[in-house]
């Protein structure tokens, strides 16, 4: 006959390396945080897309549910990522991890648009977006130079011309997606 062991010693060791391998309030260590925050799976249009119908939405599918109202830090601009603000409805999927953005008119036709994503993004967990795998779509880090001196004041970088939660703490302004209607 097996017989058993008492495992209750085990359990505070196991916690213990637990517990020092997290930062405080993260249970995991940075390696994991990273490979645990969210970030975009896809984009439709995709990146650098020509030949684009002007009444069609924009599609992008993240790698986790997003917060409540981190629709308001995805924007769709016409020509550049200074460009005039296209008005448009946002819509999640139930599962939260899908945002169809749809303008309220159609856009014009034989024109450049950008998607302009925020570097605050979050999952319903509060973890940030890695906005590295939107390089791997063809996004491009929006720097301050892009943004135009019009946000500058007394040579430092405020909240930027589209407000809080737009600048990183590395001094960028999110990523953009450019596409070119028909």
């Amino acid at each position: 006959m097996l017989g058993f062991r008492r495992m209750s010693a085990v359990v505070p060791v196991v916690a213990l390396v637990l517990t020092a391998c997290g930062s405080a309030g993260d249970p995991s260590g940075p390696a994991e945080s990273a490979a645990l925050a969210p970030s975009l799976a896809s984009i439709q249009p995709g990146n650098a897309a020509t030949g684009v119908d002007p009444s069609a939405p924009v599609v992008l599918k993240f790698t986790h549910s997003m917060m409540t109202g981190m629709e308001m830090l995805v924007v769709l601009h016409e020509d550049n990522v200074t460009g005039a603000t296209i008005p448009a409805s946002a819509a999640w999927s139930l599962d939260r991890m899908t945002l169809t953005l749809k303008p309220q008119s159609a856009l014009k036709r034989g024109t450049t648009y950008v998607v302009h994503l925020s570097p605050s993004l979050q999952d319903t967990a509060g973890r940030m977006i890695n906005m590295t795998s939107g390089t791997m779509l063809g996004g491009r880090t929006v720097s301050g130079g892009m943004m135009g001196s019009g946000s500058m004041t007394h040579g430092q970088w405020g909240p930027g011309m589209m407000g809080a939660g737009w600048q990183a703490s590395n001094g960028t302004f999110g990523m953009i997606f450019t596409f070119t209607t028909s």
